[in-house]
This record gives C-alpha cells, sequence and structure tokens, in this order.
C-alpha cells in the first residue's frame, strides 16, 4: 500500500498539520485545497447521514472512506472534533484502526502532553512527524 498525504484539521477547519510521502503533483494552492478536504469531509458526514436507510436505529451512521480510480480518501473524527485525513492508492483496506493509533498514540503523546505546544491549533513537530513516519512504515 502506498500513503499519499495526511492532514489534520481541527473542529474549526483550520488544517493543523500536513504531511506528504509520495504526491507527485504539487497542490495549486494549499489553502484552497484545505478548505475544499474539510468541505468534503464535512459534506460526505452529513450526506451519510441523510442516505441512512435505518435511520440511527443501529447507531450514528458515520463515513470512513471513499474510493475514487487512483486513489483512497481515509477519514477519522475524535470527540473533540480532530479530524484526521489520509490519502493512500485505492487497494488499501479499512484503515480506522491505524487512524485511531496516530491520534491516540502520536498526537496524543507528542502534541497533546507538550507543554510547548497548544493542542487543537496549527504545529510544527520533528518528534511526531519522525514517530509518524516510523509507523507509517509498518504498512
Amino acid at each position: 500500500m502506498r500513503l499519499f498525504t495526511f492532514y489534520m484539521f481541527n473542529a474549526n477547519g483550520e488544517c493543523m498539520y500536513q504531511r506528504e510521502w509520495s504526491r507527485e503533483r504539487a497542490s495549486a494552492d494549499e489553502e484552497t485545497e484545505h478548505k475544499t478536504l474539510f468541505g468534503l469531509f464535512f459534506t460526505l458526514k452529513d450526506f451519510a447521514k441523510q442516505l441512512d436507510p435505518l435511520g440511527g436505529a443501529e447507531g450514528p451512521c458515520n463515513f470512513y472512506a471513499f474510493t475514487t480510480n487512483n486513489y483512497k480518501l481515509h477519514f477519522f473524527e475524535t470527540a473533540t472534533g480532530l479530524r484526521l485525513l489520509l490519502t493512500t492508492d485505492e487497494s488499501a483496506g479499512d484503515l480506522r484502526a491505524f487512524m485511531k493509533h496516530i491520534y491516540s498514540n502520536i498526537y496524543i503523546e507528542y502534541i497533546v502532553k507538550n507543554a510547548a505546544l497548544e493542542p487543537m491549533k496549527p504545529f510544527a513537530s520533528d518528534a511526531f512527524t519522525a514517530a509518524l513516519d516510523a509507523y507509517t512504515a509498518l504498512l
């Protein structure tokens, strides 16, 4: 499986962190890309709930990923509104546990527990990036 990009957004739609591994096409406008990604996630999450044929009878309907002919976009959202988006090649399976690990064991450890950084705000952390790269190398 090939990883392309990873994004973290706070509840206000602000991109807190971005990592690119094997992106072949550079973004023409990073700010517009961030707004589009956040809006896409927000819209698809709402759309999935609206189309839920069981009307929430078996719990909330959540949207985790979608696949195109070129990539798969994976979503993970925390109770605090932190949103993680990961693009991979289209053959990737269910990565919810993988993304939960990034949140629980990397973000919490290197950002939330770091007194010099403010959670839910944009950050730059070599330690976070190193831990993220080490974990993603396991795939």
